[in-house]
């Protein structure tokens, strides 16, 4: 069944209700083509699922969709690592496809950066509008995939400042192509019954420059490489939280 995120203000929880307004009314009547007595599924980002019987649609002025909260649920479907990634953000449209299956296999957190030879330069309100197109997608991947939360989009950071502000009780990894000796796989065997929290950083086009990676690791990453074949940046960050959920038994 499909399932569509509620924001809090929407759950009434004494009442046992949940009322949708806005774009998903559209959705729910036009796309989904559910009616009164349909049922619906609904999750609210904190880990509750929620199974709803449409009472009533009104199409008129303030669109709107009430249903009756059949069932409520506190489910468990989170990886227990928590895995944020540090993307370099890529030309066109790449970013997408990465927030879309970077959110199915259950990253926690992304982080758009702007390193030294990243070619995208966050600027003015064409670029905030990605960031919401990016969060949108985010949300419908997590509706999608039966996530029950969805990943945090943040804006924009240089990478100055990514390196220096992220938190120091965590295992932070760097993909860098110029790294021969640390292979990821064995450096997260070496780790993984006391890896909960990964921040992994993965360059734009052009790699990080050596500069960088030194920069980096006097903030405490380590730059760990996946193997012989450069991968671009779009699909790095995701094959490499995929061996880190497979590491920790999380897929696979």
């Amino acid at each position: 069944m499909t399932r569509l995120f509620v924001s809090d203000e929407n759950v009434v929880e004494n009442g046992g209700s949940i009322t949708i307004h806005g774009s998903e009314v559209h959705h729910i009547i036009n796309v989904l083509r559910k009616k009164k007595g349909d049922l619906l599924n609904f999750f609210d980002g904190r880990g509750c699922e929620y199974k709803a019987r449409i009472i009533s649609i009104r199409k008129e002025k303030e669109p709107a969709v009430e249903t009756i909260v059949l069932e409520k649920l506190k489910t468990a479907k989170e990886p227990e690592v928590r895995i944020r990634l540090f993307q370099c953000i890529p030309k066109g449209d790449k970013m997408d496809l990465l927030v879309q299956k970077c959110t199915e296999i259950g990253i926690h957190e992304i982080v758009p950066v702007v390193s030294e030879r990243t070619i995208v330069r966050p600027s003015g309100g064409r670029f905030e509008t990605k960031i919401e197109r990016w969060r949108k997608i985010a949300r419908s991947a997590s509706e999608q995939s039966g996530r029950n939360t969805i990943p945090a989009v943040r804006n924009p950071e240089e990478f100055k400042n990514a390196i220096k502000n992220a938190e120091r009780d965590c295992s932070k990894l760097m993909l860098w192509e110029s790294e021969t000796g640390k292979h990821l796989g064995e450096y997260l065997r070496k780790i993984k019954t006391d890896l909960k929290e990964v921040i992994l950083m993965v360059g734009p086009e052009g790699g990080f420059s050596p500069a960088e990676a030194a920069e980096a690791g006097e903030c405490g990453f380590n730059s760990v490489t996946m193997g012989s074949r450069v991968l671009r940046t779009e699909t790095a960050g995701l094959i490499a939280a995929a061996i880190i959920l497979y590491e920790t038994g999380e897929i696979g």
